[in-house]
This record gives C-alpha cells, structure tokens and sequence, in this order.
C-alpha cells in the first residue's frame, strides 16, 4: 500500500466518501478529508471498487466495530418540478424520476433517448453531504423509496435535499418537510 498520508484503504463495492468516512472517521461528513495515495484530493464522484484511499492518521473511529447497514440522516426537504425542468440535463447528466412516479411503482424512463435514465427519485443534495451519484433511500410518510444524488440546487447546502415532483403546484402544495435518507 502505498499511503503518503494515512493508513490505506480499499474501496469496497457500494462504498462512497461519506459511508467510509463514516465507518472510518466517525462522521460521514469528514469525507473530504479523503485523499489519494498521492495526497491530492479525491474526486467525489469517482471512486471505485479496489481504488486505494487514504484515511488521515490518528483519526479513526475508536473501535473496529463494523458499520450497521444503512446511516441514516435527517434533512430538510424542498420540491423542484419536472415541467420546469424538462429533460434538461441534472449536474451528473443522469435522469431519475418524480417522487410520485417512485410511489406509484412506474419506473419507466422520464426522458427517455436522452442520456441515462435511473429508476430512482431524482434529488438535488450538498455533495459534502451526499456525494453526487450516490444511491440511498428516502423514507416518505414511512415508506422507503429508491432516491439517488443526480442534481444540484442553488440553496442545497448543508443538511437539504431537493425531491423533483411533476408539478410546481405539487412543488408549492409540498413546501418544507423534514426527511430522512438512509446511506
């Protein structure tokens, strides 16, 4: 292993910058304290399987405990609408669908013909929060729906998260309302 910068790990399959920085650093939110072998800064949307990591000396969690399944995180959501935004392209250029299209079980492509197209609720997030691309689940009114990270919002900072719906009534109607993701 090759770590200038702290002891070394693999990237395991499913892993993004948060969970290892929560498994590793005792909150997910250290992520950017990641870096490469080199010591330059990971690029949160692009690490993979057997990618080697390095994890800042000193700084891990203080037991070898294995991280329970499924980090949960409690935000504050906002609603953007999919007749305003068409099938103009997310930040990540991958398309998911409307949070009642995830109720309803229709997870047929919402642009089909336009770059790539994910059956999972469209959400805008802080990548310091939830890295851009990662999957997780939305819990809804006690529902757990498939949701992903495609998108970013000129006021997701921090502890929010953008849902696209179809309509701006539904958009408006919605307004604010706490939710939870789990990682």
């Amino acid at each position: 292993m090759s770590c200038a910068c702290g002891k070394s790990y693999i990237v395991k399959s499913g892993d993004t910058l948060f969970m290892i920085a929560q498994r590793e650093l005792g909150d997910g939110n250290r992520w950017t304290e990641i870096m490469n072998p080199d010591c330059t800064t990971v690029n949160d949307t692009n690490i993979f399987p057997g990618q080697e990591l390095c994890i800042p000396d000193g700084s891990t969690a203080p037991s070898p405990v294995p991280p329970s399944p499924g980090i949960g995180i409690d935000l504050e959501a906002t609603f953007y609408a999919s007749e305003n935004v068409g099938c103009n392209f997310p930040a990540t250029g991958v398309f998911g669908i409307t949070l009642n299209a995830a109720r309803a079980g229709q997870f047929q492509p919402r642009c089909p013909g336009a770059g790539e197209n994910v059956p999972r609720i469209q959400c805008a997030t802080d990548p310091n929060v939830i890295p851009r691309l990662t999957n997780f689940t939305l819990v809804w009114d006690g529902t757990e729906l498939p949701a992903a990270a495609l998108d970013v919002g000129t006021a997701i900072i921090g502890n929010k998260i953008d849902i696209l719906v179809d309509t701006i009534a539904e958009a408006i109607e919605l307004g604010r309302k706490p939710v939870r993701v789990i990682l």
